[in-house]
């Protein structure tokens, strides 16, 4: 998932066109990838936009490390012990 997240970058830089600019307002509306709205939003050059980077990339972190614990807790669970 790291991995996944931390691939997102490259993807911009060559020309990933698929993404939409405009921030949801609602749950049903189409949205774009957190990295992706965090890059956007790193562009900005309004003073308003580096907290909103910033407090993006603090989700994003706090979602890995969730992800990343509930991943370590499956594995305990579910391993074998011979």
């Amino acid at each position: 998932m790291a991995q996944a997240l931390g691939e997102t970058a490259p993807l911009l830089m060559i020309g990933m066109v698929a993404f939409i600019v405009d921030v949801p307002q609602g749950i049903t509306d189409a949205a774009t990838a957190l990295p992706v709205q965090i890059f956007l939003w790193a562009d900005s050059p309004e003073r308003g936009f580096l907290e909103k980077t910033s407090a993006a990339i603090m989700v994003l972190l706090v979602f890995l490390i969730v992800m990343n614990l509930v991943a370590i807790i499956l594995r305990r669970r579910l391993e074998q012990r011979w």
